[in-house]
């Protein structure tokens, strides 16, 4: 497990989370527990955690979310108390973030701000993400490189290096299917030209055993060659599969890195869970990818079980994956704490899980 991206985490002060913390991720994490209990927010976390260096990252949680970002930043502080940073940090590297007051009005904020320790030389630095454009900094902080619209407002915030590493977030909230499928098209089109089309096609075959070939049509559809007389839209195929196909794209681009999915089974029927699973271990295992999945279903978990204890031999593995519960402190309101279950525990314990 030495070559997985994210060994662990603590969150402090954001959102949901006062206090929480994960002591060991394997290569596959799916996490699961009834509503408003964290899980989105820790992938969130994640999120922010893996991409430290921009600190834009809080955009992208408002704009997932459909939330207007004016006066709304407190929102992702533990109960809205900015006065304490938030943190998220793993024993590799750590990120806390602050909350830049207003100079004029009580219970304000002009942004926030990103503390981070420097890849090179090890200096702290402290990258701004402002809604307030006419707001002055002292030298101390690294000066805002990158400016754009958002809500109607002028948002200024810095970039300063690359992500830690090769990762990708996917959700729902605000994805079209139009939008989606347009980016998966060109996606594909890309990892065709490096020849790497091969990898999708292996990937799908065990849902798909008579695949030959994938194509872009002229009218921008992802067709598939089964050996018929005519290529057949991929979509066509079967319930899911081109959601599976563009998980694969994903982490295909992710080479030695991390992807996030929330609610993973989103969209399928329970009979297509067992495809979903092969093929993404297929794709992770052949790209050194770690995997951050949520789900609300009892049946994605059991397939998620099932289908590695089928094919954990194939892949020389025998402890890779780990069911992650969020639950409600029963003693202390608002506190939330993690339950492990490694593969054997899966196996023993699902008939007793109340999971939506």
């Amino acid at each position: 497990m030495n070559d997985i991206q994210i060994p662990n985490i603590s969150i402090s002060n954001f959102k949901c989370f006062k206090e929480f913390s994960i002591d060991g991720f394997k290569r596959f994490n799916l996490i699961f527990g009834k509503n408003s209990v964290g899980k989105s927010n820790l992938l969130e976390a994640l999120h922010l955690y893996s991409n430290m260096f921009r600190s834009d990252g809080i955009l992208s949680i408002f704009l997932q979310r459909g939330i207007m970002l004016n006066n709304n930043l407190e929102l992702i502080f533990y109960n809205f108390d900015y006065t304490n940073p938030i943190n998220i940090k793993t024993s590799k590297k750590e990120l806390n973030i602050y909350a830049i007051k207003s100079l004029i009005y009580d219970l304000v904020l002009d942004g926030i701000y990103y503390q981070v320790k420097n890849h090179n030389n090890g200096k702290i630095m402290k990258l701004p993400l402002l809604i307030n454009n006419t707001r002055v900094l002292d030298n101390s902080f690294t000066h805002p490189n990158n400016v754009i619209t958002l809500d109607n407002q002028t948002v200024s915030f810095s970039i300063i290096d690359a992500a830690l590493f090769n990762f990708s977030f996917l959700n729902n909230y605000s994805s079209s299917e139009t939008r989606v499928k347009n980016e998966t098209i060109g996606a594909f089109n890309r990892l065709q030209n490096l020849k790497q089309d091969k990898i999708i096609i292996d990937c799908l075959k065990p849902i798909i055993p008579s695949l030959k070939s994938i194509r872009i049509s002229s009218d921008k559809i992802c067709e598939a060659d089964t050996g018929l007389d005519r290529y057949l839209p991929l979509n066509a195929l079967g319930s899911g599969v081109y959601k599976i196909f563009d998980y694969i794209i994903n982490a295909l681009f992710v080479p030695n890195g991390v992807i996030l999915v929330d609610e993973i089974d989103n969209g399928f029927h329970y009979s297509s869970l067992r495809n979903l699973w092969l093929s993404l271990f297929k794709a992770c295992y052949k790209n050194n990818v770690q995997l951050f999945a949520t789900t609300h279903s009892y049946e994605c978990i059991k397939a998620f079980n099932d289908v590695y204890n089928e094919k954990k031999d194939e892949y020389n593995s025998n402890d890779d994956i780990q069911g992650i519960r969020i639950e409600a402190d029963k003693k202390e309101k608002y506190k939330y704490k993690a339950v492990i279950y490694n593969n054997e525990e899966l196996n023993n314990a699902m008939d007793n899980w109340e999971v939506r």
